[in-house]
């Protein structure tokens, strides 16, 4: 049967007034239906693609010199594929959506770890990006890596990453092969659209080196990686990396630290102007997240003062237990309160109305599940009187201020990689631009309507500054 990413399928409302149109303190749990980014009938690489593939490494591989080492060198221990990008800062941002199927016979399936995480005949690691999978690749938040030092031996690029797998899809992924020291070989496919390395067939890259952006691309039902390894030049040596006694294909682990088979906690936690919205595959999905609010604040479809507070998780149980508090800046609770989860599901999520402080400073959300927390700053500001004499207010400028057509922003020191979000004077996040660099910058109004708004400036995850900036339009 197919299965289809991220569509929701169980919805819990706690504590609803039904009295009150707006939301004031209310719950909802809803879980993805994750069970498989693809299916036996729409794998992420086809019989063919594998045939195709094997013939251009090899004949890759004896062009370039690259010599298989002796077979009785130790295999190389592969690292963990992925990494969040410079300035991505959550808690984590994958799960498993799918294993190596160890059982050969048609029909049944089987992971390694004698569970059912896998499909029918799946050869590799499927690891899906969350919460807001396209939205994130849009965003380029989450970068494919090289598992281990190799030479690569295959590329392609240009392939549209929007997919979504349909009947006989047949399509064509970005993807890097890589050869390794002792002869085995790594797979990466799925990238994101023009975001394979520059680097060439023949090229070397260390281990932990970029190689590209988790996509669509392919026969693929949301972005995710596929991860696959040979233990040689042929794809009948299929090895699956994670050890377990269900593993049928090799003895011993290939990670240089094997991941637990669930990892169960939560991987996100933020707070939101409104409900999140969900499209259906391939549309972008609509976070209304943001980390500043102003008040008084009025958010769509809520009651005066409410904000929503989501958390995400990862292999929930059902009859877990989450606890939640918003802390004041000198680390009192503001607000405290619990959830217990009704739901078992690789990737889920519970959401709060909850009133919102209304004293000017620096709240985090905290979120505790299964011994470990997950938490997430925002501020609160107010709409009449910012402050502006903070430091951090100090270490942006901008020239002019009011901004007609155009202004110039400044930071104190260079950032590498950062970005710059604007919010209007609801705490609502209206514009983001990426990999800035460099201590100027540029900044064009002209999708923003006349009013004011707060520009926040954070370099790989720490603020550099902060600025209330009036935006003003031509009468013409």
């Amino acid at each position: 049967m197919k299965k289809k990413f991220l569509v929701f399928i169980a919805l819990v409302f706690v504590g609803f007034l039904p009295a009150v149109h707006a939301q004031t303190d209310r719950t909802e749990q809803v879980i993805y239906n994750t069970e498989n980014i693809n299916s036996p009938g729409h794998p992420c690489l086809y019989q063919s693609d594998y045939f195709e593939m094997e013939s251009r490494c090899n004949a890759n591989a004896e062009k370039i010199g690259v010599e298989k080492i002796s077979a009785s060198q130790s295999v190389v221990a592969l690292n963990w594929p992925l990494r969040a990008a410079n300035g991505f800062d959550v808690c984590d941002f994958y799960y498993v959506a799918a294993y190596v199927d160890q059982n050969p016979a048609s029909s049944v399936f089987q992971d390694f770890n004698c569970g059912q995480n896998t499909y029918d005949g799946h050869r590799g690691t499927d690891i899906a990006i969350g919460p807001f999978p396209f939205y994130m690749m849009e965003h380029s938040q989450v970068e494919v890596i090289a598992a281990a030092d190799g030479i690569i031996v295959d590329k392609h690029d240009g392939e549209s990453d929007r997919n979504c797998v349909g009947s006989g899809s047949g399509l064509t992924a970005n993807t890097i092969v890589l050869q390794h020291t002792d002869g085995s070989r790594t797979i990466y496919a799925h990238m994101k659209t023009n975001s394979v390395t520059t680097k060439n067939i023949g090229d070397a890259v260390s281990s932990g080196e970029y190689l590209g952006v988790v996509g669509s691309s392919g026969s693929s039902g949301g972005p995710h990686l596929h991860f696959e390894v040979w233990s040689g030049s042929s794809m009948s040596t299929l090895v699956d990396p994670f050890s377990g006694s269900c593993n049928l294909l090799n003895a011993n682990s290939w990670w240089a630290t094997q991941k637990p088979y669930t990892e169960t906690e939560v991987i996100k936690a933020s707070v939101h102007t409104t409900d999140i919205s969900f499209p259906p595959c391939p549309t972008t999905e609509i976070p209304n997240e943001s980390d500043t609010f102003s008040i008084p604040f009025q958010g769509v479809g809520l009651a005066p003062g409410y904000a929503k507070f989501y958390i995400f998780i990862r292999n929930s149980v059902s009859g877990g237990n989450v606890d939640l508090k918003i802390l004041n800046p000198n680390g009192s609770t503001f607000n405290s309160w619990s959830v217990t989860l009704s739901i078992t599901s690789r990737l889920s999520y519970a959401g709060f109305s909850k009133l919102l402080p209304v004293t000017p400073g620096l709240y985090t959300f905290q979120a505790t599940y299964n011994g470990i927390t997950c938490s997430h700053e925002f501020r609160i500001v107010s709409a009449n009187s910012i402050d502006e004499t903070e430091d951090e207010w100090q270490f942006l400028s901008v020239t002019p201020n009011p901004v007609l057509s155009f202004s110039m922003l400044e930071s104190i020191k260079p950032v590498s990689d950062a970005q710059l979000s604007v919010y209007n004077s609801y705490g609502q996040l209206v514009k983001r631009e990426y990999h800035l660099q460099g201590q100027q910058f540029v900044f064009y109004p002209a999708e923003l309507s006349a009013g004011i708004y707060y520009f926040t400036l954070v370099d790989k995850g720490n603020i550099v500054g902060r600025k209330k900036v009036m935006v003003m339009k031509n009468a013409n």
